[in-house]
């Protein structure tokens, strides 16, 4: 071969390599497009001042290359779907009600237990700390990026005010969960199943008496309009609400871009900051609510009363997990202490 050859060779295999590194580097710098599925309205605070900055940072941080499409509304999966939109690959990452897949996440609903929290912050951060020795084997077919749950909710209604226990009576009361319908019923109310979506419309044809939501819910729903009455109680958590990923997707995408997805979604502080961005939409509700309708704060001994008619509810639930083979004894201790060392325990 003479060195004329050995050189153009040469040549043409740095020409090579060079294209091949171009090659790889084009596909490596390609834009991952996913969809994110939910069932809340644009105005919904969840929407706008979580999900909206949460997608923009994502690809501020991945320098453009992360798009994320969000299909609020349930227009892309049906409120009670988005779990399933999630770990069936329709949507890439989904937000939804962990309650609306019944019995699927059987230790997550300790958080709905009566008068265990007030504040969203306080929720999210009890979710985070019972995370790893608790609730995280319950998502093993999804990737979880957060948990958290609304302020804890009051009791709204159209035609009579809640003012003690016995008005209960005869009521129909939209309640999110399983966990909610046994406190409602405890209480004496008539627990009726739905998503949020439909509970306008329920309200204004009567179907519904009432439903019990945080004050924050009230108008991207436009769920004033259909209530008069609200009673400021602070009863339960409502439910837990969870950002899943399929599992498939996430383990797909290159290690810095699962870095910057687990980075802007951390436990260690993220989860709280959820709660609080729920907590001034809770604060900045009320005030629109109290405008047009009438607010009622119960009294502390009728909550006591309230309090003692459902303490039993702790050991029902978690005689029904230890049925299960799961720690419900365990979880509801650990939920309890944790709920005093916050500082929200009744």
């Amino acid at each position: 071969m003479t060195r004329t050859l050995r050189r153009l060779l040469g040549f043409a295999v740095v020409v090579f390599i060079i294209a091949a590194l171009g090659m790889w580097r084009s596909a490596a710098a390609q834009t991952i497009k996913l969809k994110l599925s939910h069932f809340a309205p644009t105005a919904h605070n969840h929407h706008a001042n979580v999900i909206v900055p949460w997608v923009e940072e994502v690809k501020k941080r991945t320098n453009g290359r992360v798009e994320i499409t969000v299909f609020p509304g349930a227009s892309l999966c049906k409120p009670t779907q988005q779990y399933d939109c999630a770990k069936s690959g329709i949507a890439d990452l989904a937000w939804g009600v962990t309650g609306w897949t019944p019995g699927r996440f059987p230790m997550t609903s300790v958080i709905e237990l009566p008068f265990l929290v007030r504040t969203a912050a306080v929720s999210a951060q009890i979710l985070a700390d019972l995370w790893e020795p608790y609730l995280q084997r319950e998502y093993d077919d999804v990737h979880v990026l957060y948990l958290h749950t609304p302020p804890a909710v009051h009791i709204n209604t159209h035609s009579k005010p809640i003012r003690v226990m016995d008005d209960f009576k005869g009521m129909k009361i939209r309640i999110p969960t399983a966990v909610m319908g046994n406190l409602l019923e405890t209480l004496g109310a008539t627990p009726i199943g739905m998503p949020a979506n439909d509970i306008y419309q329920n309200m204004a044809s009567k179907v519904l008496d009432g439903f019990s939501m945080p004050f924050e819910a009230l108008p991207p729903f436009r769920l004033h309009e259909v209530s008069k009455y609200h009673t400021e109680v602070w009863i339960s958590g409502s439910a837990a609400f969870a950002m899943y990923m399929n599992k498939a997707k996430y383990e797909s995408l290159p290690a810095e871009v699962r870095q910057v997805l687990d980075e802007t979604t951390s436990r260690l502080w993220y989860w709280k900051q959820v709660g609080e961005s729920w907590d001034r939409a809770e604060v900045s509700a009320r005030q629109v609510v109290a405008q047009r309708n009438q607010i009622y704060t119960l009294p502390a001994e009728e909550r006591r009363r309230w309090r003692e008619a459902v303490q039993g509810l702790d050991d029902k639930w978690a005689a029904e997990l230890e049925a299960k083979g799961l720690p419900g004894k365990a979880l509801v201790r650990e939920a309890r202490a944790l709920s005093a060392q916050y500082g929200e325990a009744d």
